[in-house]
């Protein structure tokens, strides 16, 4: 039997790694290679939940759960069999993600808390620890945007305060609760939501900006106190996503998506499931040697 010949780099390069090795072994008579797809990535994970999946046993606390990039982690985590302990304001609207988790064959537990109040985030993260035992995996992703989009001689203290205690406080807040509980046990992943703010600056909304640099900051100060006892802590960096909070800041700047669409190389804007893969991707043992990153997955924004 004759050697099968090593794949090219331009096999590599336009099929991908999986294509490559598939057509290396000889791959399946007729098939199409195995290709990445940024213009239509996969639906929203549907079925029941694996308890067998990539997070089966895990437990995740998840601020910010109650819609966008919080609500579709918690239920992608819920698919791959975690047991999800989230938070949100709206309790209403908590518990009905609560259900619909639980419908699917997912753990989840619905707590109200609100992260600018230090007695609610130590209370959260105490009754996680009650419930299960242990926190694996932590996603400090509670935000809000500015009030208002003005300069900043527009921009009032209260303005600045409001935004600086939910996104930067709240995750400073969420990682001093955490982290006890994670030396504790000898392990831990910490994922903090950035943005392409904490990059760049955006005229108009400085508040917002001032706040997700600090969220980037603060993850990488921590990556540094505690790499080397086992706990990971990295930052994600999202552009737009089709979330609540865009459409308001659409509304805002009165600007369609179509147009928002064409300040990112992609032309498209992003689905909350793409950033909850990011998380789940960082959360996981394929990424352990990712330390202290803001990783930019907005679709290539700050590439340019």
């Amino acid at each position: 039997m004759s050697e099968q010949p090593r794949p090219s780099r331009r096999t590599i390069l336009t099929t991908g790694a999986t294509g490559a090795m598939a057509l290396a072994a000889g791959g399946v008579a007729g098939a199409a290679p195995v290709l990445a797809n940024t213009q239509n990535p996969p639906a929203p994970s549907e079925g029941r939940a694996d308890p067998r999946g990539r997070f089966a046993g895990k437990v995740v606390l998840i601020t910010g759960a109650t819609s966008g990039i919080g609500q579709a982690t918690a239920y992608e985590m819920a698919r791959q069999g975690a047991r999800v302990f989230f938070c949100g304001r709206r309790e209403e609207l908590g518990r009905r993600h609560e259900r619909e988790i639980r419908g699917f064959g997912g753990d989840a537990v619905f707590m109200r808390a609100d992260v600018t109040k230090e007695g609610d985030v130590r209370g959260l993260v105490e009754a996680c620890v009650r419930r299960h035992g242990r926190i694996d995996v932590a996603f400090n992703n509670a935000g809000i945007e500015s009030p208002r989009a003005a300069p900043l001689h527009e921009q009032t203290l209260d303005d600045f305060e409001q935004v600086w205690r939910t996104n930067a406080a709240g995750v400073f807040l969420a990682m001093k609760y955490e982290i006890p509980h994670m030396l504790r046990q000898g392990a831990g992943v910490i994922v903090n939501t950035a943005s392409i703010s904490a990059e760049v600056g955006f005229a108009t909304i400085s508040p917002y900006n001032a706040s997700k640099h600090a969220v980037a900051s603060l993850t990488k100060v921590a990556a540094l106190e505690y790499a080397d006892r086992n706990i990971r802590v990295n930052a994600l960096a999202p552009g737009a996503v089709d979330t609540p909070m865009l459409e308001r800041a659409a509304r805002a700047f009165g600007v369609t998506y179509e147009q928002i669409a064409q300040d990112y190389p992609i032309k498209r804007i992003v689905r909350p499931q793409e950033m909850a893969r990011v998380v789940m991707w960082l959360a996981s043992d394929d990424a352990t040697a990712v330390v202290g990153t803001d990783i930019d997955a907005s679709g290539g924004f700050l590439t340019g």
